[in-house]
């Protein structure tokens, strides 16, 4: 199944990929949610290509209860996204796999964290593929509308990390 969602964050994005190659950032998000980060990684810096590799434990109660029956009450979910470095506006273009081995499930996306005055456009495109028989499609379908979702509280979180202290916590 197709997604495709956007957000705009009143910081430029020097600032939000800083907070993307945060830890605590990433921490502070899954904790919110119940959740709790298993693992994280940062290849590169937020002033060049980088890659941030996030494990995290979340619980599954608010997925559908067809996921749940497969799932369990929660969920590990690796996240992968590569950047490449800023453009001179500090505009720059990435990729992101989130996998989620339980439900046998994969999102790819083309990601762009682009400038836009002030502040930052974040826009995500791709596809979620579920390979359990029978329903795996039907569980991808249901999966789809939840990504707008998920960029939109992605952007809340950013927009108020990078804003405590003057942006200068976490980055």
């Amino acid at each position: 199944m197709a997604f495709s969602a956007q957000q705009s964050i009143p910081h430029p994005p020097a600032a939000v990929a800083a907070a993307l190659a945060s830890e605590e950032f990433h921490r502070s998000v899954v904790e919110q949610l119940g959740g709790s980060l298993v693992s994280f990684r940062v290849e590169g810096s937020p002033e060049g290509p980088m890659t941030v590799t996030t494990v995290r434990s979340a619980p599954a109660d608010r997925l559908p209860e067809m996921a749940r029956k497969f799932i369990g009450s929660s969920l590990q979910v690796e996240q992968v996204e590569r950047w490449e470095a800023p453009a001179a506006d500090g505009s720059r273009v990435g990729t992101t796999t989130i996998t989620v081995p339980a439900a046998k499930a994969t999102a790819e996306g083309a990601q762009r964290l682009t400038a836009a005055g002030e502040g930052s456009q974040y826009s995500v495109d791709g596809t979620v593929t579920c390979k359990i028989p029978l329903v795996g499609s039907k569980l991808a379908a249901k999966a789809e509308p939840m990504v707008g979702k998920v960029v939109n509280r992605q952007a809340r979180a950013l927009t108020s990390w990078i804003g405590r202290d003057g942006g200068a916590a976490g980055a």
